[in-house]
């Protein structure tokens, strides 16, 4: 050990101990125990001295652990070591005591009491650091499945000697373990010979527990009932182990129903509620404990149930007893109720996507606090969370999914609401986190009227004195504390929408100084506990419109907070009024110190170099994080600020320059690593900038003070989750030493496909600071090839570094330099352009969405900073190919689904569409481009955004959008205003609304392949709510607009051509050849539905657009073979289809198709007819409600003969398409068609209607 690390060991590191300091005497103790307890002759035969000794060096070795309760993570590095050296001796002791008392005929005399020690040290790891931390660790062999159980039944015979809690609590967890062993519980089950009887004293009711089951199971189940009813550790120890049992595959079908049956009876009669009766007035200390550890039981199982199919006979009864008031008096049950009823309602919800971990680091006191003026800005300054996704960092729920929310779902969240006015704290906060987790599963609509639940209860027999102030003497401390738990649930998991933030922080701030007189003594700190609380989860909200509202009324807030952490009478208030107002601000407050510091250094450089400088050195290497943290940032912004008067002076050079190397190895590699070498990066990357002389700078990499700091990178950037505030620091490394090729190699090298982990990710985004051609080709590869969604996307990450080194011109020179030629622009945009169809999905969500954004964000870079980048390119090989895929992908983008990516996609399209001038106060077209080329761009000008200049002259010659039709006239109200508005603002983007308003009217560019991805991402988002509507609701409104076929779009032309002879030949080409036809829109539907359905993702959408649009009446000007090629596209997707999502979806368009007209009809119905006799039930009940819908509700089949029309409505209403047998549907099929013939053949008496609008 060197000296550096006695010192550590032997100084005082304060109260709170930061690691392991006692490890090497707590293994000597260890060592001994597991030496002493080891030893087979001491099973039998032990002597009380020995026994004594053993004893005593457990208690010493519990004493140890036990000053770690308030850390317990320091004992991680060890847990591993201790845990094993403990379990290997019990697990061979259980083994050899099961092969004497139970799987052989003649006992060795082994002690059961002999390991009583060893599992009260296991307990207390448990206790210390958690039982599911400690189980990772545990045996769970399938040979250890009956000694463990062999011994835990014998613990828990009539014959146990003074059995141990602790031994049974630790035997309990560890087959928890071993019941989810992936084999089948009867090839495990031997048969146990001869088991001793159990000690049912403490069951209190005859038939409670089965003392004849014969199978592993079933005496498994029947040993953890034995247990539930025992209060403490035991109880918990059984829930978990019959929740594990329980849901098992080979448990499933017959144990989990019948047990989750036993349990409710239990509570039922627990309670007095069974059969109907009246609840017990007052329960025995035996009934509370039967109905918690049922309800601890219930508690556990519905956290691993995957589907709620075994609750459907007891979800009544468990609503009755979850809604009963016979447990007033009994807190513990009270929050148990409140577990299960949010763990149920959860099992009815879908799973909502993990989020990525937001590094809060990287927001700043001003994002936080500064005002901002308008919310537009505000989004823009979105902080940087390593590109999250868009609902994430918004903070909402996918709204992808419409959820129709159960009547049970319903009935627990009411529970749970009613349990937020609870009179205990325990009962409260429990409820307040279970609305929350509910919350988070619902559609961002349902959350809010959640929300709007919760703040009302602020509300609640609140008045207004006489000068209009709010008077909450009458209101509930309980009910406020309730509210703002959860509330502060809520705003943690992001789920507070900005618009009732303005509403709600008044409250809350009200809350801080809630107090209530009653009598002669006051109430209301744990609400302002709870209001403190809310405040401090606010800092964890990272919606930029949020944060608008926090800046409006930082003040208030600050000034609250400030004044309840200085007066509050209660420490704990005033405690967390200071937590939460440094969760604002103390957070960033090293940071913030470092730059105050870099700043005030050239003012005062003498005394910060004689005074300051050393302290800081010293404080480098301080075994206190924070201090090691700050000091380190501290030196390097000195540094860079004092630069030259430092670099003059060799012994403050090398003081300054050796600081990393004085850092010991302990500290770049326990717990808190991530900060130290964030903070050398920044220190390094500071020495970069200023121009320190760093050996090797001048070799390409030969010192060994560079190879020391290259090492430190490397090792920060795999360690260090997030790899964002590492790589300007590298760049700015690597720009001022470089790389040997050994260096180069190994960032190379963790950036292999075949890696994966966070290490590969945060190095492919270091990648943007190299300079090699092999590097930007490796970037353009992983861009479409990465391993990952993190990977492609910090690839993209990376391409835009090396985007803006182009523009700065900082690429250097050499033939192995990527420098800024065609081919290499061509390559990048080619790769980006891929990245755009990265639409990948996995248990997170749309993770490809992370890579459109990036990739966008990088052709925003790439474009932005060159004006004559589209005419290099459309003059390259690929002429106007590269140009106009770039367009088209481009216009696809803008209808995406998440906001973010419709902005960032309209920003490029403004780009790629107008150059800025360099006075930025007119808009200036490219013109040196090929036709075809100038053509789209000025079709897409003209159509999507109109600006000043040259455009104004083309509108005001054509009178319209660039569309010279009489149709022009027709417009909906609605556009006309929003082109007003955005004359001189632009679209808002992020409003999908006014933003597909906009992009829709691009269908009409005579390009094909701008129309054709346009109108497929339309097509797409308009299948997905709530945001479909408005893409179907641009459709229709566009398609008013058009004439019916494209003959109709010529004659037009043909009559508006002479009001045209003034323009040029370029405007009328403009002006005319883009017109589309009700008959292209159709034409685009069948196309979409003619796509391979074994890979297409299109098809489904296309089959929901085109019915909605054939509702709306949107397209019944269209031609009838254009209706028939329509129809032909539905039937070919339907024949031999057995997937009910799409088959319902075909059914309900053959519905729709019915109205346009009658042969139409004729067809639909007698293809929806003919499915039902299909063999899937759900799909007959289908087609017997689409025949129901088209013959009595559209009315499309209208028959004079009533009783024929009658036994038609018989026939689809009362038969049970689900369970009929074979012969019964074929035989109402065939009566079913042969009505329907006999109506459409008696043309005097029926007639088709054509409902057109």
């Amino acid at each position: 050990m060197s000296k550096h690390d006695q010192e550590v060991e032997t100084d005082d590191v304060g109260s709170v101990p930061t690691f392991f300091r006692e490890h090497q005497q707590f293994f000597e103790y260890l060592e001994q125990i597991a030496s002493m307890a080891g030893d087979r002759e001491t099973w039998v035969n032990s002597e009380a001295s020995e026994k004594e000794e053993e004893t005593q060096l457990v208690r010493k070795a519990s004493g140890i652990l036990e000053a770690y309760q308030e850390q317990p993570m320091c004992l991680d590095p060890h847990l591993e070591r201790i845990v094993n050296t403990l379990m290997s001796v019990i697990q061979e002791y259980v083994h050899a005591l099961y092969e004497s008392t139970v799987a052989s005929s003649t006992s060795t005399g082994i002690s059961m009491s002999r390991m009583s020690e060893l599992f009260d040290l296991v307990y207390t790891l448990c206790k210390v650091r958690g039982y599911k931390v400690i189980l990772r660790f545990f045996p769970h062999s399938v040979a250890d499945v009956e000694p463990v159980f062999a011994m835990l039944w014998c613990h828990s015979s009539v014959d146990a000697v003074a059995p141990s809690w602790t031994t049974r609590y630790i035997l309990l967890i560890w087959l928890s373990l071993l019941a989810m062993v992936p084999f089948d519980m009867a090839s495990i089950d031997s048969g146990l010979s001869n088991p001793p009887a159990l000690d049912l004293s403490t069951v209190n009711r005859s038939g409670r527990i089965n003392t004849c089951a014969h199978s592993l199971m079933a005496k498994w189940i029947e040993l953890g009932k034995l247990h539930l009813n025992k209060s403490g550790c035991e109880m918990e120890g059984a829930a978990v182990m019959l929740a594990h049992l329980l849901s098992r595959r080979d448990a499933l079908e017959k144990e989990q129903p019948e047990f989750i049956s036993w349990t409710t009876r239990e509570i039922s009669e627990s309670t007095g509620l069974a059969a109907g009766d009246n609840a017990s007035k007052s329960l025995g200390i035996n009934s509370i404990l039967r109905i918690n550890g049922a309800l601890r039981v219930l508690c556990h199982l519905f956290l691993v149930m995957d589907s709620p199919t075994a609750l459907d006979e007891q979800l009544e009864p468990l609503l009755a007893i979850f809604q009963s008031d016979a447990f007033e008096q009994h807190s513990i049950t009270r929050k148990l109720i409140s577990k299960a009823s949010q763990r149920l309602a959860l099992l009815f919800l879908p799973p909502v996507p993990p989020k990525p971990t937001v590094d809060y680091n990287g927001i700043s006191l001003r994002e936080n606090l500064e005002s901002s003026t308008s919310s537009s800005r505000a989004a823009k300054e979105t902080p940087d969370l390593n590109h999250l996704d868009d609902d994430t960092a918004d903070g909402c729920v996918d709204q992808a999914e419409d959820i129709e929310l159960s009547a049970e779902v319903e009935a627990f969240v009411g529970i749970l609401l009613q349990k937020l006015h609870d009179k205990d704290t325990i009962v409260r906060w429990s409820a307040a986190k279970g609305v929350a987790r509910i919350a988070e599963r619902l559609p961002p609509v349902l959350a809010q009227e959640i929300v709007g639940a919760v703040a009302s209860i602020l509300q609640e027999e609140t008045l207004e004195d006489e000068s209009g102030r709010a008077d909450i003497s009458m209101t509930s401390e309980f009910s406020w504390h309730g509210a703002l738990m959860s509330l502060a649930e809520l705003s943690r998991r992001g789920l507070l929408p900005p618009q009732m933030l303005r509403e709600t922080i008044p409250w809350i701030v009200r809350g801080l100084t809630y107090e209530i007189q009653r009598g002669n003594y006051s109430v209301g700190s744990n609400v302002r506990d709870a209001a403190c609380y809310v405040m401090w989860s606010f800092a964890r909200i990272t919606n930029p419109l949020s944060k608008a509202v926090f800046a409006e009324l930082s003040t208030d807030m600050a000034t609250a907070l400030i004044s309840v952490a200085t007066f509050d009478r209660e420490p704990n208030v005033r405690r967390a009024a200071s937590a939460a107002y440094q969760e604002h601000v103390g957070r960033h407050t090293r940071e913030l110190a470092a730059k105050a510091l870099g700043g005030l250094a050239p003012l005062a450089p003498e005394y910060v170099i004689s005074d300051l400088l050393p302290a800081i050195v010293a404080a480098t290497a301080s075994p206190f994080l924070a201090v090691r943290h700050g000091a380190v940032l501290s030196l390097g912004v000195v540094a860079e600020v004092l630069g030259p008067r430092l670099q003059n002076n060799v012994q403050l050079s090398e003081m300054v320059l050796s600081v990393p190397g004085n850092i010991p190895e302990r500290y770049i590699q326990d717990f808190g690593a991530s900060l130290t070498l964030s903070a050398v990066a920044s220190y390094i990357g500071c020495l970069s900038r200023a121009g320190w002389g760093i050996d090797g700078s001048q070799g390409g990499g030969s010192g060994m003070r560079q190879k020391q700091f290259f090492d430190y990178f490397v090792q920060a950037l795999t360690v260090c989750k997030e790899a964002q505030g590492i790589v300007p620091e590298f760049t700015a490394f690597v720009d001022k030493c470089g790389l040997s090729d050994e260096q180069h190699s190994i960032v190379e090298r963790y950036t292999r496909v075949e890696r994966s982990g966070t290490s590969c990710q945060s190095f492919v985004l270091a990648m943007g600071a190299l300079n090699g051609q092999g590097d930007f080709e490796l970037l353009c590869r992983l861009v479409t090839q990465g391993a990952t969604v993190e990977t492609r996307r910090n690839a993209a990450a990376a391409l835009a570094h090396v985007c803006q080194r182009w523009t700065q011109g900082s690429c250097g020179a050499g033939s192995d330099r990527a420098t800024k030629t065609p081919q290499n622009e061509l390559a990048v945009t080619e790769a980006l352009l891929e990245g755009l169809l990265d639409h990948s999905v996995d248990n997170r969500g749309d993770v490809g969405s992370w890579v459109r954004k990036q990739c966008l964000e990088t052709l925003l870079v790439l474009c932005g900073s060159d004006s004559t980048l589209i005419t290099r390119m459309a003059a390259g090989h690929h002429g106007s190919d590269i140009v106009v895929l770039l367009l088209g992908r481009t216009l696809r983008a803008t209808t995406e689904k998440l906001d973010k990516l419709r902005t960032r996609a309209g920003e490029l399209l403004e780009t790629l569409l107008y150059t800025q001038q360099d006075d930025g106060d007119t808009a200036t077209v490219v013109t040196d481009l090929p036709p075809p080329v100038q053509r789209c761009l000025a079709q897409l000008r003209m159509c999507i955004l109109p600006r000043g200049g040259i455009n104004s002259d083309f509108r005001r010659q054509d009178g319209g959008d660039g569309l010279s039709t009489d149709d022009q006239q027709d417009k909906s109200e609605r556009r006309e205003k929003s082109e007003d508005e955005n004359e001189e603002s632009g679209i808002n983007w992020a409003d999908p609304e006014a933003a597909f308003a906009h992009v829709v009217h691009a269908l009409s560019v005579d390009e094909q392949r701008l129309r054709q991805p346009l109108f497929e991402g339309l097509v797409i988002t308009g299948s997905a709510e709530p945001l479909g509507k408005f893409a179907v609701k641009a459709v229709s409104s566009y398609a008013d607009t058009l004439p019916p076929t494209s003959e109709a779009s010529l004659a037009a032309k043909s009559s508006s051509s002479n009001q045209e002879a003034a323009a040029t030949a370029s405007e009328q080409s403009v002006s005319h050849s883009g017109q589309w036809s009700v008959d292209g829109i159709v034409d685009e539907l069948t196309r979409l539905l003619l796509t391979d359905r074994r890979t297409s993702k299109v098809i489904n959408p296309a089959l929901i657009v085109a019915d909605q649009l054939i509702e709306q009446g949107a397209l019944a000007a269209a031609s009838p073979e254009k209706w028939l090629s329509l129809y032909r596209a539905v039937r070919r997707i339907a024949y031999g289809l057995r997937a009910p999502q799409r088959l319902g979806l075909c059914l309900k368009l053959y519905s729709s198709l019915s109205l346009v007209s009658d042969e139409m009809a004729r067809m639909a119905l007698e293809s929806v007819q003919a499915y039902l006799c299909h063999p899937i039930p759900k799909i007959r009940q289908m087609a017997a409600d689409q025949l129901f819908a088209m013959i009595c509700i559209n009315g499309v089949l209208v028959d004079s003969d009533e009783e024929r029309t009658e036994r038609m409505q018989a026939i689809l209403t009362e038969t049970e398409w689900m369970l009929v047998k074979e012969d019964d549907f074929k035989r109402c099929k065939t009566e079913m068609a042969e009505l329907v013939r006999q109506a459409l053949g008696m043309s005097t008496q029926c007639s088709i209607a054509h409902n057109r609008r």
